[in-house]
């Protein structure tokens, strides 16, 4: 609300959490997507010269990029960043004095990768302070998305660095329109004591919510990078549905399991995924059914 006007521009990752677009609607900003790589081998990374050349575009059409959006780790892509691009990424918004906006909020829910088991996180704020940068930066965090909220509690809150005494005055007339979240949530956030019944409940929760996780993506972690061929994007494109559309609904009326395709959240043309969550039990048990449709799926279109 405070930087969006009708002309100004958000830098927004593709694919995306679809409430940045809708956001930026709402406010009258202009979308100014950077694409991330859909390879496997790349893993969703963010291509530094794709958000130049998204910069690029969007000055020479008249918009006035104002913000970059980072989702760190990626949603819904999983991706995390790697220092040195993390480093680019705030030169950027150094150079054309842009704010960065830092989503974080799945900062605790990495687990082990088969494919990259090093992977870890840094936050911005981190990258900054070393970079001794004087970029604005906002940084998001959230319960209800990390190990505590279990995806249930809507605790929230967001962080300024480098914003100047009169932004933040602005800032905080804003959030104090609206009423504040409940006590449990607000209590959510406080840092436990490192001693005590209280932490030590906390840590085994902790423990044992990564450790679930880590074991159910186990089931999941494997190549998915081109499961259509150019004749059944062709057959289903005549029958009036998008291919991961289609895939989506015949796959849901077959098995029963509910995935969203990815131009839910943004694709580049010509590229189909879709998005499968592991929060529940039985993962063992869908993985089966999701190999054998896709088999039959794809023999079906072929035939």
């Amino acid at each position: 609300m405070l930087i969006a006007s009708p002309n100004d521009g958000i830098l927004i990752p593709i694919p995306q959490y679809p409430l940045y677009i809708a956001t930026i609607a709402q406010f009258e900003g202009k979308l100014i997507p950077y694409y991330l790589s859909s390879s496997l081998s790349a893993g969703w990374s963010t291509s530094v010269s794709d958000v130049r050349d998204a910069l690029a575009k969007a000055k020479s059409e008249g918009v006035n990029p104002k913000a970059l959006v980072v989702i760190n780790p990626g949603n819904p892509t999983g991706s995390v960043l790697d220092r040195g691009t993390m480093e680019d990424l705030v030169k950027i918004c150094e150079e054309h004095s842009l704010v960065l906006l830092a989503d974080k909020v799945y900062q605790d829910n990495l687990h082990a990768r088969v494919s990259d088991p090093s992977v870890s996180f840094t936050s911005f704020k981190k990258v900054a302070h070393a970079l001794q940068s004087p970029a604005p930066l906002i940084s998001f965090h959230s319960t209800s998305k990390g190990v505590l909220g279990k995806y249930g509690r809507r605790g929230r809150y967001f962080e300024c660095t480098n914003i100047s005494p009169e932004v933040l005055a602005l800032i905080y007339k804003m959030v104090s329109v609206g009423l504040c979240p409940p006590l449990q949530n607000r209590r959510r956030h406080a840092r436990p004591s490192a001693k005590g019944r209280r932490a030590f409940l906390l840590v085994m929760e902790r423990g044992d919510w990564s450790g679930t996780q880590s074991s159910r993506r186990t089931y999941l972690d494997n190549d998915d990078a081109s499961w259509f061929s150019k004749c059944l994007v062709d057959e289903t494109m005549e029958k009036g549905k998008a291919p991961g559309v289609m895939y989506a609904l015949e796959l849901l009326d077959e098995t029963g399991i509910c995935v969203v395709p990815r131009s839910g959240f943004g694709q580049k043309e010509g590229v189909w995924h879709y998005r499968l969550t592991c929060l529940c039990p039985g993962v063992e048990e869908y993985v089966g059914k999701l190999e054998k449709f896709h088999k039959e799926w794809v023999e079906s279109y072929e035939a």
